[in-house]
């Protein structure tokens, strides 16, 4: 895979003014050059590790294992050095870092100045998204996590700091197990609205680590896991480059099993992006349900409080009372 990078960031050295993509439902491509400049106003990350695959006995090694998901939990509650979690800050910093550096020297991106999006008086003004309350994220200093969802607020801000688009970024960190090691994991969501209400960009974008840390039975050192973050972050902040193409040609993909057209979506009614936002709201709920709740239900049945497991897994008290009526 690395060959195949270098071979392709030595043809994006070119300036470009007129990176393309492609439209899912016309197959024409999406000149995105006609997007500058662009506005970077939303980078969040997940604060832990979670795994991305889980064996089929996870439930019985997270009870025995000291390094368990419900361990790892707890740790975070009482600030242990655990560096899976510890490391957060300094993970979701160094993807800004990186996703800025690639796509200005790499990508020709014309994006605005960073302090002068953040210390806009219309941005300082925006209250915290909505969903914000769902789950804890990991939010570089001066940046607020906001949702393309809201295009009455995207239109203030755009007509305030003279963007042309808008970029929404999302970082998910994960670990994945694959032959007794355990590899980084990041999935890059990019989401760019332009000014016409339109999601030019919607599409998420996987980085894996070439190398793992290896594992000893249940165990591996979580540091070595940690190191490897950076990695898979400029994998996926390439991935998201590669495909768009520099030509109008078909996209550029080093791994082109997951390459998929990105859609060109039409501004919605009132009504559709309600349900957008419902739909999308149902998801992480599910997403939730899939790893958190069960965490939740093994605590509540080891005699925890419903209190003591909302402060934990940070869910609402009220669906931690209604899971230890379930386990009842």
């Amino acid at each position: 895979m690395k060959k195949i990078f270098e071979k392709t960031l030595h043809f994006s050295a070119v300036a470009i003014f007129s990176l393309f993509a492609f439209s899912c439902a016309t197959k024409s491509p999406v000149e995105i050059a006609k997007e500058f400049p662009i506005a970077i106003v939303s980078i969040s990350s997940n604060t832990t590790v979670p795994w991305y695959e889980e064996n089929t006995n996870s439930s019985e090694e997270d009870d025995i294992n000291e390094d368990g998901l419900i361990n790892s939990m707890l740790n975070k509650s009482i600030n242990a050095k655990n560096p899976e979690i510890s490391s957060n800050k300094d993970r979701i910093n160094y993807a800004e870092e990186k996703l800025i550096s690639i796509l200005q020297t790499k990508g020709g991106f014309e994006l605005l100045d960073k302090d002068s999006v953040l210390n806009s008086k219309i941005y300082k003004g925006i209250s915290g998204n909505i969903l914000d309350f769902m789950s804890s994220s990991c939010i570089p200093a001066g940046y607020k996590k906001l949702s393309p969802d809201s295009r009455k607020i995207a239109r203030m801000i755009m007509d305030n700091l003279g963007a042309k688009s808008l970029l929404y970024i999302t970082f998910q960190f994960e670990k994945e197990k694959s032959h007794s090691k355990v590899y980084a994991r990041t999935t890059l969501g990019v989401r760019l609205l332009n000014d016409k209400g339109k999601l030019v960009i919607r599409k998420d974008y996987v980085g894996l680590s070439q190398n793992g840390a290896q594992m000893y039975g249940n165990s591996y050192d979580k540091q070595s896991l940690v190191d490897l973050f950076p990695e898979s972050i400029e994998a996926a902040i390439n991935k998201f480059l590669f495909s768009l193409s520099l030509d109008g040609t078909k996209p550029i993909d080093p791994e082109t099993a997951e390459s998929t057209p990105i859609k060109l979506v039409r501004p919605a009614t009132a009504q559709e992006e309600t349900e957008v936002a419902e739909s999308e709201s149902e998801e992480e709920q599910s997403a939730e349900s899939a790893e958190t709740v069960a965490m939740a239900k093994r605590m509540l049945a080891r005699g925890m409080s419903a209190e003591e497991v909302a402060e934990i897994t940070e869910l609402p008290l009220e669906r931690v009372k209604q899971l230890a009526e379930e386990t009842e």
